[in-house]
């Protein structure tokens, strides 16, 4: 079996796993989440391969959407929702306002992303190929190892304003025992609405600064969260501690993202070429999966 339909099943089953997880334990609000996350994936990913004409998707997934060439795989709709869902039980954890929750929901994200689209244009001959883009490791304004750094952009857009939209509508309503159809799908509209301005905004100004808006954007925003990330941590260093009764869910769904990055890096030989990339990744993996199985204890305040 290839690579790309290895990472299909892959998603499929931790999908499947957090989905069972969320029905078993009537976790509405996450289901809406999934939903809204879910909506906008679908919607974002056959706009923008139909709209942009800066890349495609490869034809040999299992199952597909769209007519060809603007054909998106079905399992990435469902992963955006399930990674979302994912980003935030890590983030929640460390009491942050609610924006901060959002941004640091989307800095998960992305910085896992930052390793699977390296490997994703690469291996089996692209899970999706940019139009005109070289395939090298250069990283500078215009690329990051051949993605372009708009692509990341985007990321930080979309997640954050969708998981923002969900916590303040349920701060509104104290309803847990029931699933808002309606309002998860308003949220993923709202998403689309706001990543599609947000995008347009940041296509715009690349054209006219040479692709530099969305390095610095980018680069801006990570590290801003990255250090509000790490102050949270070390301002409630006393009061975190390992949790008794582990996520199992969250901690397969990241170990399986991260393994089959990884193990995707070393198949490509890239790991070896950049080990300084190379000791990136792997000091992500190691952060992500100790922010899964930590704790903080009940009763401290916000960070």
């Amino acid at each position: 079996m290839n690579w790309i339909n290895s990472f299909e099943i892959i998603c499929y089953f931790i999908v499947s796993i957090l989905l069972i997880d969320i029905l078993k334990n009537k976790k509405y609000r996450e289901l809406g989440l999934l939903i809204s996350g879910a909506l906008a994936g679908f919607a974002l990913e056959l706009l923008a391969v139909r709209l942009t004409d800066i890349y495609y998707y490869s034809d040999d997934f299992f199952i597909s959407i769209g007519v060809a060439p603007y054909q998106f795989p079905f399992f990435g709709g469902l992963m955006w929702g399930g990674i979302t869902v994912c980003a935030l039980r890590i983030a929640k954890k460390f009491r942050l306002s609610n924006i901060m929750t959002a941004l640091v929901s989307g800095w998960l994200i992305v910085s896992m992303d930052l390793l699977l689209d390296v490997i994703a244009i690469r291996l089996d001959g692209g899970f999706w190929v940019w139009d005109g883009r070289p395939i090298n490791l250069d990283i500078n304004h215009h690329m990051f190892m051949s993605v372009i750094w708009v692509n990341f952009l985007g990321y930080m857009f979309e997640v954050p304003a969708i998981v923002y939209m969900t916590l303040r509508s349920c701060e509104k309503d104290k309803t847990k025992t029931r699933l808002n159809v309606i309002r998860s799908i308003l949220i993923g509209l709202g998403g689309v609405a706001f990543v599609g301005i947000c995008s347009y905004i940041s296509l715009f100004l690349n054209e006219i600064t040479d692709e530099w808006f969305a390095f610095v954007a980018f680069v801006t925003l990570w590290i801003f969260v990255l250090l509000k990330l790490v102050l949270s941590l070390i301002n409630q260093r006393k009061h975190i501690i390992i949790s008794q009764k582990k996520d199992w869910t969250i901690i397969i769904f990241w170990f399986a993202m991260y393994a089959y990055c990884i193990a995707g890096l070393f198949k490509l030989g890239i790991m070896q070429a950049v080990p300084l990339y190379g000791a990136f990744a792997i000091l992500l993996f190691v952060m992500t999966m100790s922010l899964t199985i930590v704790d903080v204890r009940k009763g401290h305040k916000r960070g």
